[in-house]
């Protein structure tokens, strides 16, 4: 039997569908749910609070009709039980898990993925960080997070672009040019500040150096060079320094979208704000050109061209989205920095005054991250001057634990990092303690092979798979496709981190309990399928998040 719990929900759900229209309930949704309390079941249905209104009766009452007309195959059911105020837990025929075992032995590292999402395209935008400066931990946090939900939804099915928008042009790209002018001003020999409001800090220098290398043979005349030829060369060099430490942290976009070559060089800008006024959604004040954003939900109208003529930032970000939309996604989501509060509420109007369905674009915000070590905050980067570069945190602590404890919290909680307990090789590091129980099973089943045991892989030898802590993992073993699903849909990385975190803890109380080695063959090899079971479901659920799942420890 080729069962898995998409398929389990969707024979429970019309089972409900056919009882309840025999009630008379007309077209109903019947959802089939994960009971917050395990004891009360494999699944839970809320039918009868639905139909309560409806019908008209007490939902206890509704439910005891329901299960009267309720016809489900018991080797797919073994029991339906009505709890208050009107729930049916159903307890699964214990039968199923072993089928449901076996097919996840046959997928092995394709167990999880699914076809739920299917037909779904959405482009997802994440870290985006200015082409100033390094990446900081807030833009790791960004990227762990991004890359994650990337990989659920295309676990499950959903076609996920990922890209990166490259902000290269504007007030900041002059600042840059004329900072990096300075910054080789002064490497030559010649005192030069940094204009007000542009960028500092040893890699600054760095790249003033690098310039110079690359154009030692040239004559003095080339360093005339205008200050936004400058920046230009000096923002693909930072660009390319993002790239590489991405590639590090095992982060990979399938698009740079660069402002100024896509946005301004293309027209894109100037056709935007044409089409802006054509619609009406633009009027002049104070010698400015505005959009009526306070129309449409955000707090105050928005300049789209500042007095002295020059483009405000939201009309290439509106450029941008059209952009984006005009591409055939189904959605768009960003996720964006702390600081993006008003600007989020003025895009999302924006995206409504031309007209789009408020769902088709979805902002999550990363939170501020706070770095602990020995229980005080992180101070500033020595040689940056500025902030705790990415580079800096994996030389830390090593890309599994950065990209664990990133996305261990939701986006919008504020994240303390702890970097001492990201090092221990200890149960208090959660990502050490999760990949200490993979390892741990890859040990088992090296032992077992080196006597000559290996695991059943057929539904029917699981029999003695009986035990409340067999059952318990058989059971996490069958939901971990729901869980994919509804971490992508979610947005929600951090609820693979919850189900990994009891999967583990499950896995060393079973063990605890329960000897493979010394039992006897058949219920040996059994036990030994199911460890083999939860070996990959760790392993597939540690890749989703980008974090390997050691051997050896």
């Amino acid at each position: 039997m080729n069962y898995d719990i998409f398929s389990l929900q969707k024979i429970l759900s019309e089972a409900f569908q056919k009882s309840a229209e025999k009630m008379g309930s007309g077209d109903t949704t019947v959802s089939i749910e994960k009971p917050k309390d395990k004891s009360h079941g494999d699944f839970s249905a809320p039918l009868a609070m639905v139909l309560a209104k409806k019908l008209k009766k007490p939902p206890l009452n509704i439910a005891q009709e329901i299960l009267q007309n309720l016809n489900i195959d018991p080797s797919i059911l073994l029991k339906a039980e009505i709890a208050a105020p009107g729930f049916i837990n159903l307890r699964l025929n214990p039968a199923l898990f072993g089928f449901i075992l076996q097919n996840a032995l046959s997928q092995d590292v394709n167990y999880g993925k699914s076809t739920q999402g299917k037909g779904e395209k959405i482009l997802l935008e994440f870290v985006s960080a200015n082409p100033t400066g390094p990446l900081n931990v807030v833009n790791a946090r960004a990227a762990a997070i991004g890359d994650s939900i990337a990989n659920l939804l295309s676990a499950s099915g959903t076609e996920v672009l990922r890209e990166y928008y490259v902000n290269d042009a504007g007030n900041q790209a002059r600042l840059f040019g004329e900072s990096l002018e300075a910054a080789i001003s002064r490497i030559r020999g010649v005192p030069k500040s940094a204009p007000e409001g542009g960028y500092q800090g040893a890699y600054m220098e760095d790249l003033a150096k690098t310039y110079l290398t690359q154009k030692d043979d040239l004559p003095d005349s080339h360093f005339n060079v205008t200050s936004k030829l400058l920046g230009e060369w000096g923002m693909d060099q930072v660009v390319q320094w993002h790239k590489e430490v991405l590639e590090k942290y095992g982060i990979l976009f399938d698009k740079w979208f660069s402002e100024r070559r896509e946005l301004h060089d293309s027209g894109l800008v100037a056709q935007t704000l044409e089409d802006l006024k054509r619609r009406g959604l633009t009027y002049d004040k104070d010698g400015a050109t505005w959009i009526k954003t306070s129309e449409h939900g955000a707090h105050k109208d928005e300049v789209l061209v500042k007095s002295n003529g020059l483009p405000a930032y939201i009309v290439a970000d509106i450029a941008y989205h059209l952009h984006k939309m005009d591409r055939g996604y189904d959605k768009v989501v960003n996720i964006m920095g702390p600081d993006h509060h008003g600007h989020i509420l003025s895009m999302k109007a924006a995206h409504l005054a031309l007209g789009f369905p408020p769902e088709k674009f979805e902002v999550l915000v990363a939170q501020q991250v706070n770095l602990l070590e020995g229980g005080e905050k992180v101070k500033m980067s020595k040689r940056e001057g500025k902030f705790v570069t990415m580079d800096e945190l994996l030389e830390k602590v090593g890309k599994d634990a950065a990209r664990f404890f990133f996305v261990m919290r939701s986006a919008n909680s504020h994240l303390d990092f702890d970097i001492e307990v990201a090092r221990k090789q200890t149960d208090e590091n959660p990502v050490f303690y999760i990949q200490y129980a993979h390892a741990r099973i890859c040990s088992l089943l090296r032992k077992c092979a080196e006597k000559g045991l290996t695991p059943f892989n057929r539904a029917e030898d699981f029999a003695p798979l009986n035990e409340p802590e067999s059952l318990l993992l058989l059971k996490e073993i069958m939901e971990y496709p729901q869980w994919v699903v509804d971490s992508g849909r979610a947005y929600e990385p951090h609820r693979m981190v919850v189900y990994l975190q009891n999967l583990a803890a499950d896995f060393h109380l079973f063990y605890s309990k329960h000897r493979i080695l010394d039992a006897p063959v058949e219920v040996a090899r059994a036990r030994l399928a199911l460890v083999l079971g939860v070996k990959n479901v760790i392993r597939n659920a540690l890749g989703l998040l980008g974090v390997s799942a050691p051997e050896q420890m």
